[in-house]
């Protein structure tokens, strides 16, 4: 069931939706118990979600569990999350990550006409779709990085709404580094008011989007993000830079 490279992003039929679903409920309440214990994660302004027909999720991407923390924001409802292809090429994760919902991003102008054509179906089964535009983990990052296009282009393409979702990640009652500092941040998963495209996409005369527009438009949604977590405290402190990708997995 792991993806092959010219097939179909998405396994769509009723067998694999049902097990996908049982491997779902199974998975998610014991990776978000280990999640809990490690960060204390917390979700904010859940509802903002739960008005939306259908939108694309963005989120700065800190730590493995990033997806399965941002499922447990959007239940009960499902997302479709993208990953890199040659992750769910792999034999065994490949299986498990399209299980858990994941949608595999082929590279350059393919991938970005795949994905296109793919999104009609995809958001007929799920409300949803998340990206991380920053294209990397970076672990417990909160200076996020410059994002890439991609989902911006897809929401420009589409009309669809764009919400921003921010980790924040704080140090607790006690400043790192001191001896009753926590050694792992506290996590917070904060959904933001969408983002329409209107506000930033242009197109020329030929009624095709301009590419700058698209940029501004990513980097606008960045700042926003960027904004919250300043608001709340988040604290670099815990740090550790880019997490390497997985021979033979992402890499």
């Amino acid at each position: 069931m792991r993806y092959q490279r010219g097939r179909p992003l998405l396994n769509t039929s009723l067998p694999f939706r049902i097990a996908s679903v049982l491997v779902f409920s199974i998975i998610w309440p014991l990776v978000q118990f280990v999640n809990s214990m490690l960060y204390s994660t917390a979700w904010k302004n859940r509802v903002k979600l739960f008005r939306l027909k259908r939108a694309i999720l963005v989120s700065n991407h800190t730590t493995p569990l990033d997806p399965l923390m941002v499922s447990g924001m959007i239940l009960p409802y499902l997302t479709w999350h993208t990953l890199l292809e040659a992750t769910v090429e792999a034999p065994v994760v490949g299986t498990f990550t399209r299980l858990l919902g994941g949608m595999p991003l082929p590279p350059g102008a393919r991938g970005l006409k795949q994905i296109l054509e793919t999104c009609d179906t995809a958001f007929r089964y799920r409300k949803f779709i998340h990206f991380y535009p920053e294209g990397e983990c970076y672990l417990y990052n909160q200076q996020i990085k410059e994002f890439k296009p991609g989902a911006f282009l897809i929401a420009a393409e589409m009309d669809l709404p764009v919400v921003p979702l921010v980790t924040v990640m704080s140090e607790g009652l006690f400043k790192a580094p001191s001896f009753w500092s926590r050694k792992r941040p506290k996590e917070t998963l904060v959904t933001l008011d969408p983002v329409y495209p209107s506000q930033y996409i242009r197109r020329n005369e030929a009624g095709e989007i301009e590419n700058a527009s698209v940029r501004e438009f990513a980097e606008a949604v960045r700042k926003i993000m960027q904004g919250e977590i300043t608001r709340r405290g988040g604290s670099s402190a815990f740090y550790r830079g880019r997490m390497e990708r997985v021979k033979g997995i992402n890499a």
